[in-house]
């Protein structure tokens, strides 16, 4: 990602889980795969209702199905190099819940 400074060292799993990633990106575009993508714009309108109702536990439970089904479907299609995301992923949702849930309750403040 552009954001972050390219990394000196990289393990064989992310690389070969980043591959594994890649190379599925490319191949060719099965109903199957075209439906796991569906889940992506779902999952995303799912999170926006959730918040647009306000709801503070619902979108939490949607953030943590959706880094959920990430890591499931990271090591049940890639095999070992799947494993590779586990601590950045749960690391991240637990920075995205904490900041969500600190927004959510600096926002009942104000009103």
């Amino acid at each position: 990602m552009f954001w972050f400074n390219k990394p000196e060292l990289v393990s064989d799993e992310v690389r070969i889980f980043l591959q594994f990633e890649k190379d599925w990106l490319q191949s060719e575009w099965s109903l199957k795969k075209m439906t796991q993508l569906l889940t992506v714009p779902l999952s995303f309108l799912a999170l926006g209702l959730s918040f647009w109702k306000k709801s503070l536990l619902m979108g939490l439970g949607v953030i943590v199905l959706i880094a959920t089904g990430k890591i499931v479907w990271s090591i049940q299609s890639a095999g070992e190099s799947g494993r590779a995301i586990l601590v950045p992923a749960i690391i991240g949702l637990i920075v995205c819940c904490g900041l969500i849930y600190y927004g959510f309750k600096r926002l009942e403040r104000k009103r």
